[in-house]
């Protein structure tokens, strides 16, 4: 099982998108992303895209669990 933080876009460039925290990470050519969205990533690889209602909520669970 893998379990991955949303992180925040901060810029696209290309393939290689910058995130929140200056993490960069390859995207696939079938993920669409911009400025804003929120990415699922394991290791250095974007596995997925979240809105951002569901990228802010999983990061207020996972908050919630850490009080």
């Amino acid at each position: 099982m893998c379990f991955s933080i949303p992180l925040k876009v901060k810029k696209v460039e290309g393939s290689i998108a910058l995130l929140e925290g200056g993490k960069t990470v390859r995207l696939g050519k079938e993920l669409k992303v911009k400025e804003g969205d929120y990415l699922r990533v394991t290791g250095n690889v974007a596995v997925g895209k979240l809105s951002k209602i569901e990228g802010q909520k999983i990061r207020r669970l996972i908050k919630s669990l850490n009080k």
